[in-house]
């Protein structure tokens, strides 16, 4: 069934120009990213916050029986770790 919708100016030309540069026209350009969305919004599974994504990466630098609360000692530790491999 046809549908009509208004994208406005600056979507229209983004439009126009992704199509020409894929070689598809622009009713598959749109049925591909409607069907895309949908794909998406079922899942309904939110994006990833950015904890989720580093937490790996969190608290690397500390072994399981290392130093707790480093943040606030981050300059003597590394002027003791400098003096102990430039030691004169």
């Amino acid at each position: 069934m046809p549908k009509s919708l208004r994208l406005g100016a600056e979507l229209e030309k983004t439009l126009d120009r992704y199509s020409k540069e894929t070689g598809k026209t622009t009713s598959a350009v749109i049925r591909e990213s409607v069907a895309e969305y949908i794909v998406r919004r079922r899942r309904r599974t939110p994006a990833p916050s950015a904890w989720e994504l580093g937490k790996d990466l969190f608290g690397a630098d500390r072994s399981a029986s290392g130093p707790r609360n480093v943040s606030g000692r981050v300059k003597r530790l590394i002027a003791g770790k400098l003096r102990a491999k430039h030691h004169r």
